[in-house]
This record gives C-alpha cells, sequence and structure tokens, in this order.
C-alpha cells in the first residue's frame, strides 16, 4: 500500500486523539494500578490540548494516510525546544507515535519517525528523544532500530499506602507530626 506522509490539519485531530487513546494502552506500565478506561480518559483529555499545539511552529503533527483512499494510517506528534533535564540541552521530543494496528510493521511508523526527524532537524536540533515503557518490547526494539539508545532509567517504586490516603484530590497538606522524624548515626547510613 502506497501512503502520504502530510502535516496534520484541525479536521484531523479526532482521529489522531482516538488513535491515541486507544493505543495508549500498550504504553502502560505493568507496576500501575490504573484500568485501561482510566488510562484512555486521561489520554483523551490530555490529547485535547493538540488543537492549539498544532498551532505552534515547534510543534510538528503529522499524518500517514493511504494514498487511494486517504484512510488514516497512523501519526507522530513531535515538540521541538524540550530541555533536556541534565543538561539544559534544547531537543526534539517524540510525545506520540500511533499507528493503526493492521498497519503494523509495514514502514508507516519509520516513515512517520523520518518525518519527525527532519522536522527537528529543519528547526536546527541535533537530538531527538522519546519515552517508551520498557514492558513494550515490540516499541523498544522498533525505536533501537532506528537508532535510538537508553540514556537514562525512570524508575519506580511502589509504596505501601493505606486505603484511606489514596487518591486524595486535592493532596491534602501533611504536618511535619506525622510523618515523623529519622536520625541515622553515621555508622548507620546506607
Amino acid at each position: 500500500m502506497r501512503y502520504v506522509i502530510r502535516r496534520a490539519r484541525p479536521d484531523d485531530l479526532d482521529k489522531v486523539i482516538q488513535l491515541a487513546t486507544d493505543m495508549v494502552v500498550h504504553s502502560v506500565s505493568p507496576f500501575r494500578d490504573i484500568s485501561a478506561d482510566q488510562v484512555k480518559e486521561f489520554r483523551r483529555k490530555d490529547l485535547q490540548a493538540l488543537a492549539e499545539a498544532i498551532k505552534q511552529p515547534h510543534v510538528g503533527l503529522f499524518i500517514a494516510e493511504a494514498e487511494n483512499d486517504r484512510r488514516f494510517l497512523g501519526h507522530v506528534v513531535v515538540v521541538c525546544g524540550y530541555m533536556e533535564s541534565s543538561t539544559g540541552e534544547s531537543q526534539g521530543w517524540v510525545f506520540d507515535l500511533s499507528t493503526v494496528p493492521d498497519m503494523w510493521s509495514q514502514g508507516i511508523g519509520r516513515a512517520l519517525m523520518d518525518q519527525a526527524e527532519a522536522f527537528c532537524i529543519a528547526l536546527g536540533y541535533k537530538y531527538l528523544g522519546l519515552g517508551v515503557t520498557t514492558a513494550n518490547d515490540r516499541a523498544v526494539t522498533f525505536y533501537e532500530r532506528l537508532g535510538f539508545m537508553e540514556e537514562r532509567k525512570r524508575m519506580i517504586k511502589r509504596l505501601d499506602v493505606p486505603e484511606e490516603l489514596l487518591n486524595v484530590d486535592p493532596p491534602r497538606a501533611v504536618d511535619a507530626g506525622e510523618i515523623g522524624q529519622t536520625v541515622v548515626a553515621p555508622s548507620e547510613a546506607p
């Protein structure tokens, strides 16, 4: 199948948001206690900002569509000017890459990532980063094949939180006396 990669228009946003919402379940860490419906709802709300974001010159939203019938096949969202947290260097950042499942392994994801790279290069950025859930082996392998390398690890630890304290919104103020104080002698330091 021949396809075209082009800049998204406002009338593409519903398809982009729907696909990204459907595909986000592949990016949820197995360490999280959250339902697929909750994840999808968060993603849908989060992506509403795309309507304003695509008006910005440093944001690239590109879609793939079939050349013959204009069927929507996937998208990539890349933002330039994203600051790397350790060095302060500006870089491009892929916020979402999604392709329709029946078109996986057809080169569409690669073509969309090539477009994201070209966008960053045109704006003068020499780095392009992204985040990927380590449990998503398919995505990790895909990005490694494209030349992405692991730069740092983000780690998580599950805490034992009493049920009555879970999901307090807005977060409550905590009195220092509730936390307590720990004194560690130098010989006991980790």
